[in-house]
């Protein structure tokens, strides 16, 4: 630079880029800036999230849940799965809170849930 600096911060983040250095300042430091951040738990929960929107049978099946409350043999019709594919599918949006079901006689209806419907959106 034209003053001899080298564009750095000189507050004990001289490694630091002037910017990233000012940055972690507004922010209140590392710690500061680490307790903006959402916890571990909720982390993971959103991780789980985004892992179960990963897989294009998975996003079909809340596209086909979006449109009507089915039970599991169409739902594998429609999809063209196994039952044992269907159910690991199943399972992943259960566990993600993307899917629910109810027991209707001796039927099984999965509906989407709320979750479910936003992470279409």
């Amino acid at each position: 630079m034209a003053d001899g600096s080298n564009g750095r911060s000189g507050d004990g983040n001289e490694s630091l880029p002037q910017e990233v250095a000012a940055g972690l300042r507004e922010a209140g430091g590392r710690d500061g800036l680490r307790s903006k951040a959402p916890d571990e738990s909720y982390l993971k929960v959103i991780a789980e999230r985004h892992q179960a929107l990963s897989d294009p049978v998975r996003l079909l099946i809340l596209h086909l849940l979006r449109a009507s409350e089915l039970c599991p043999c169409v739902l594998k019709d429609l999809a063209d799965l196994s039952d044992s594919k269907l159910s690991y599918h199943l399972s992943i949006l259960e566990r993600a809170g993307m899917v629910e079901w109810r027991q209707n006689k001796n039927w099984r209806v999965y509906r989407l849930t709320e979750t479910g419907a936003k992470s279409l959106s």
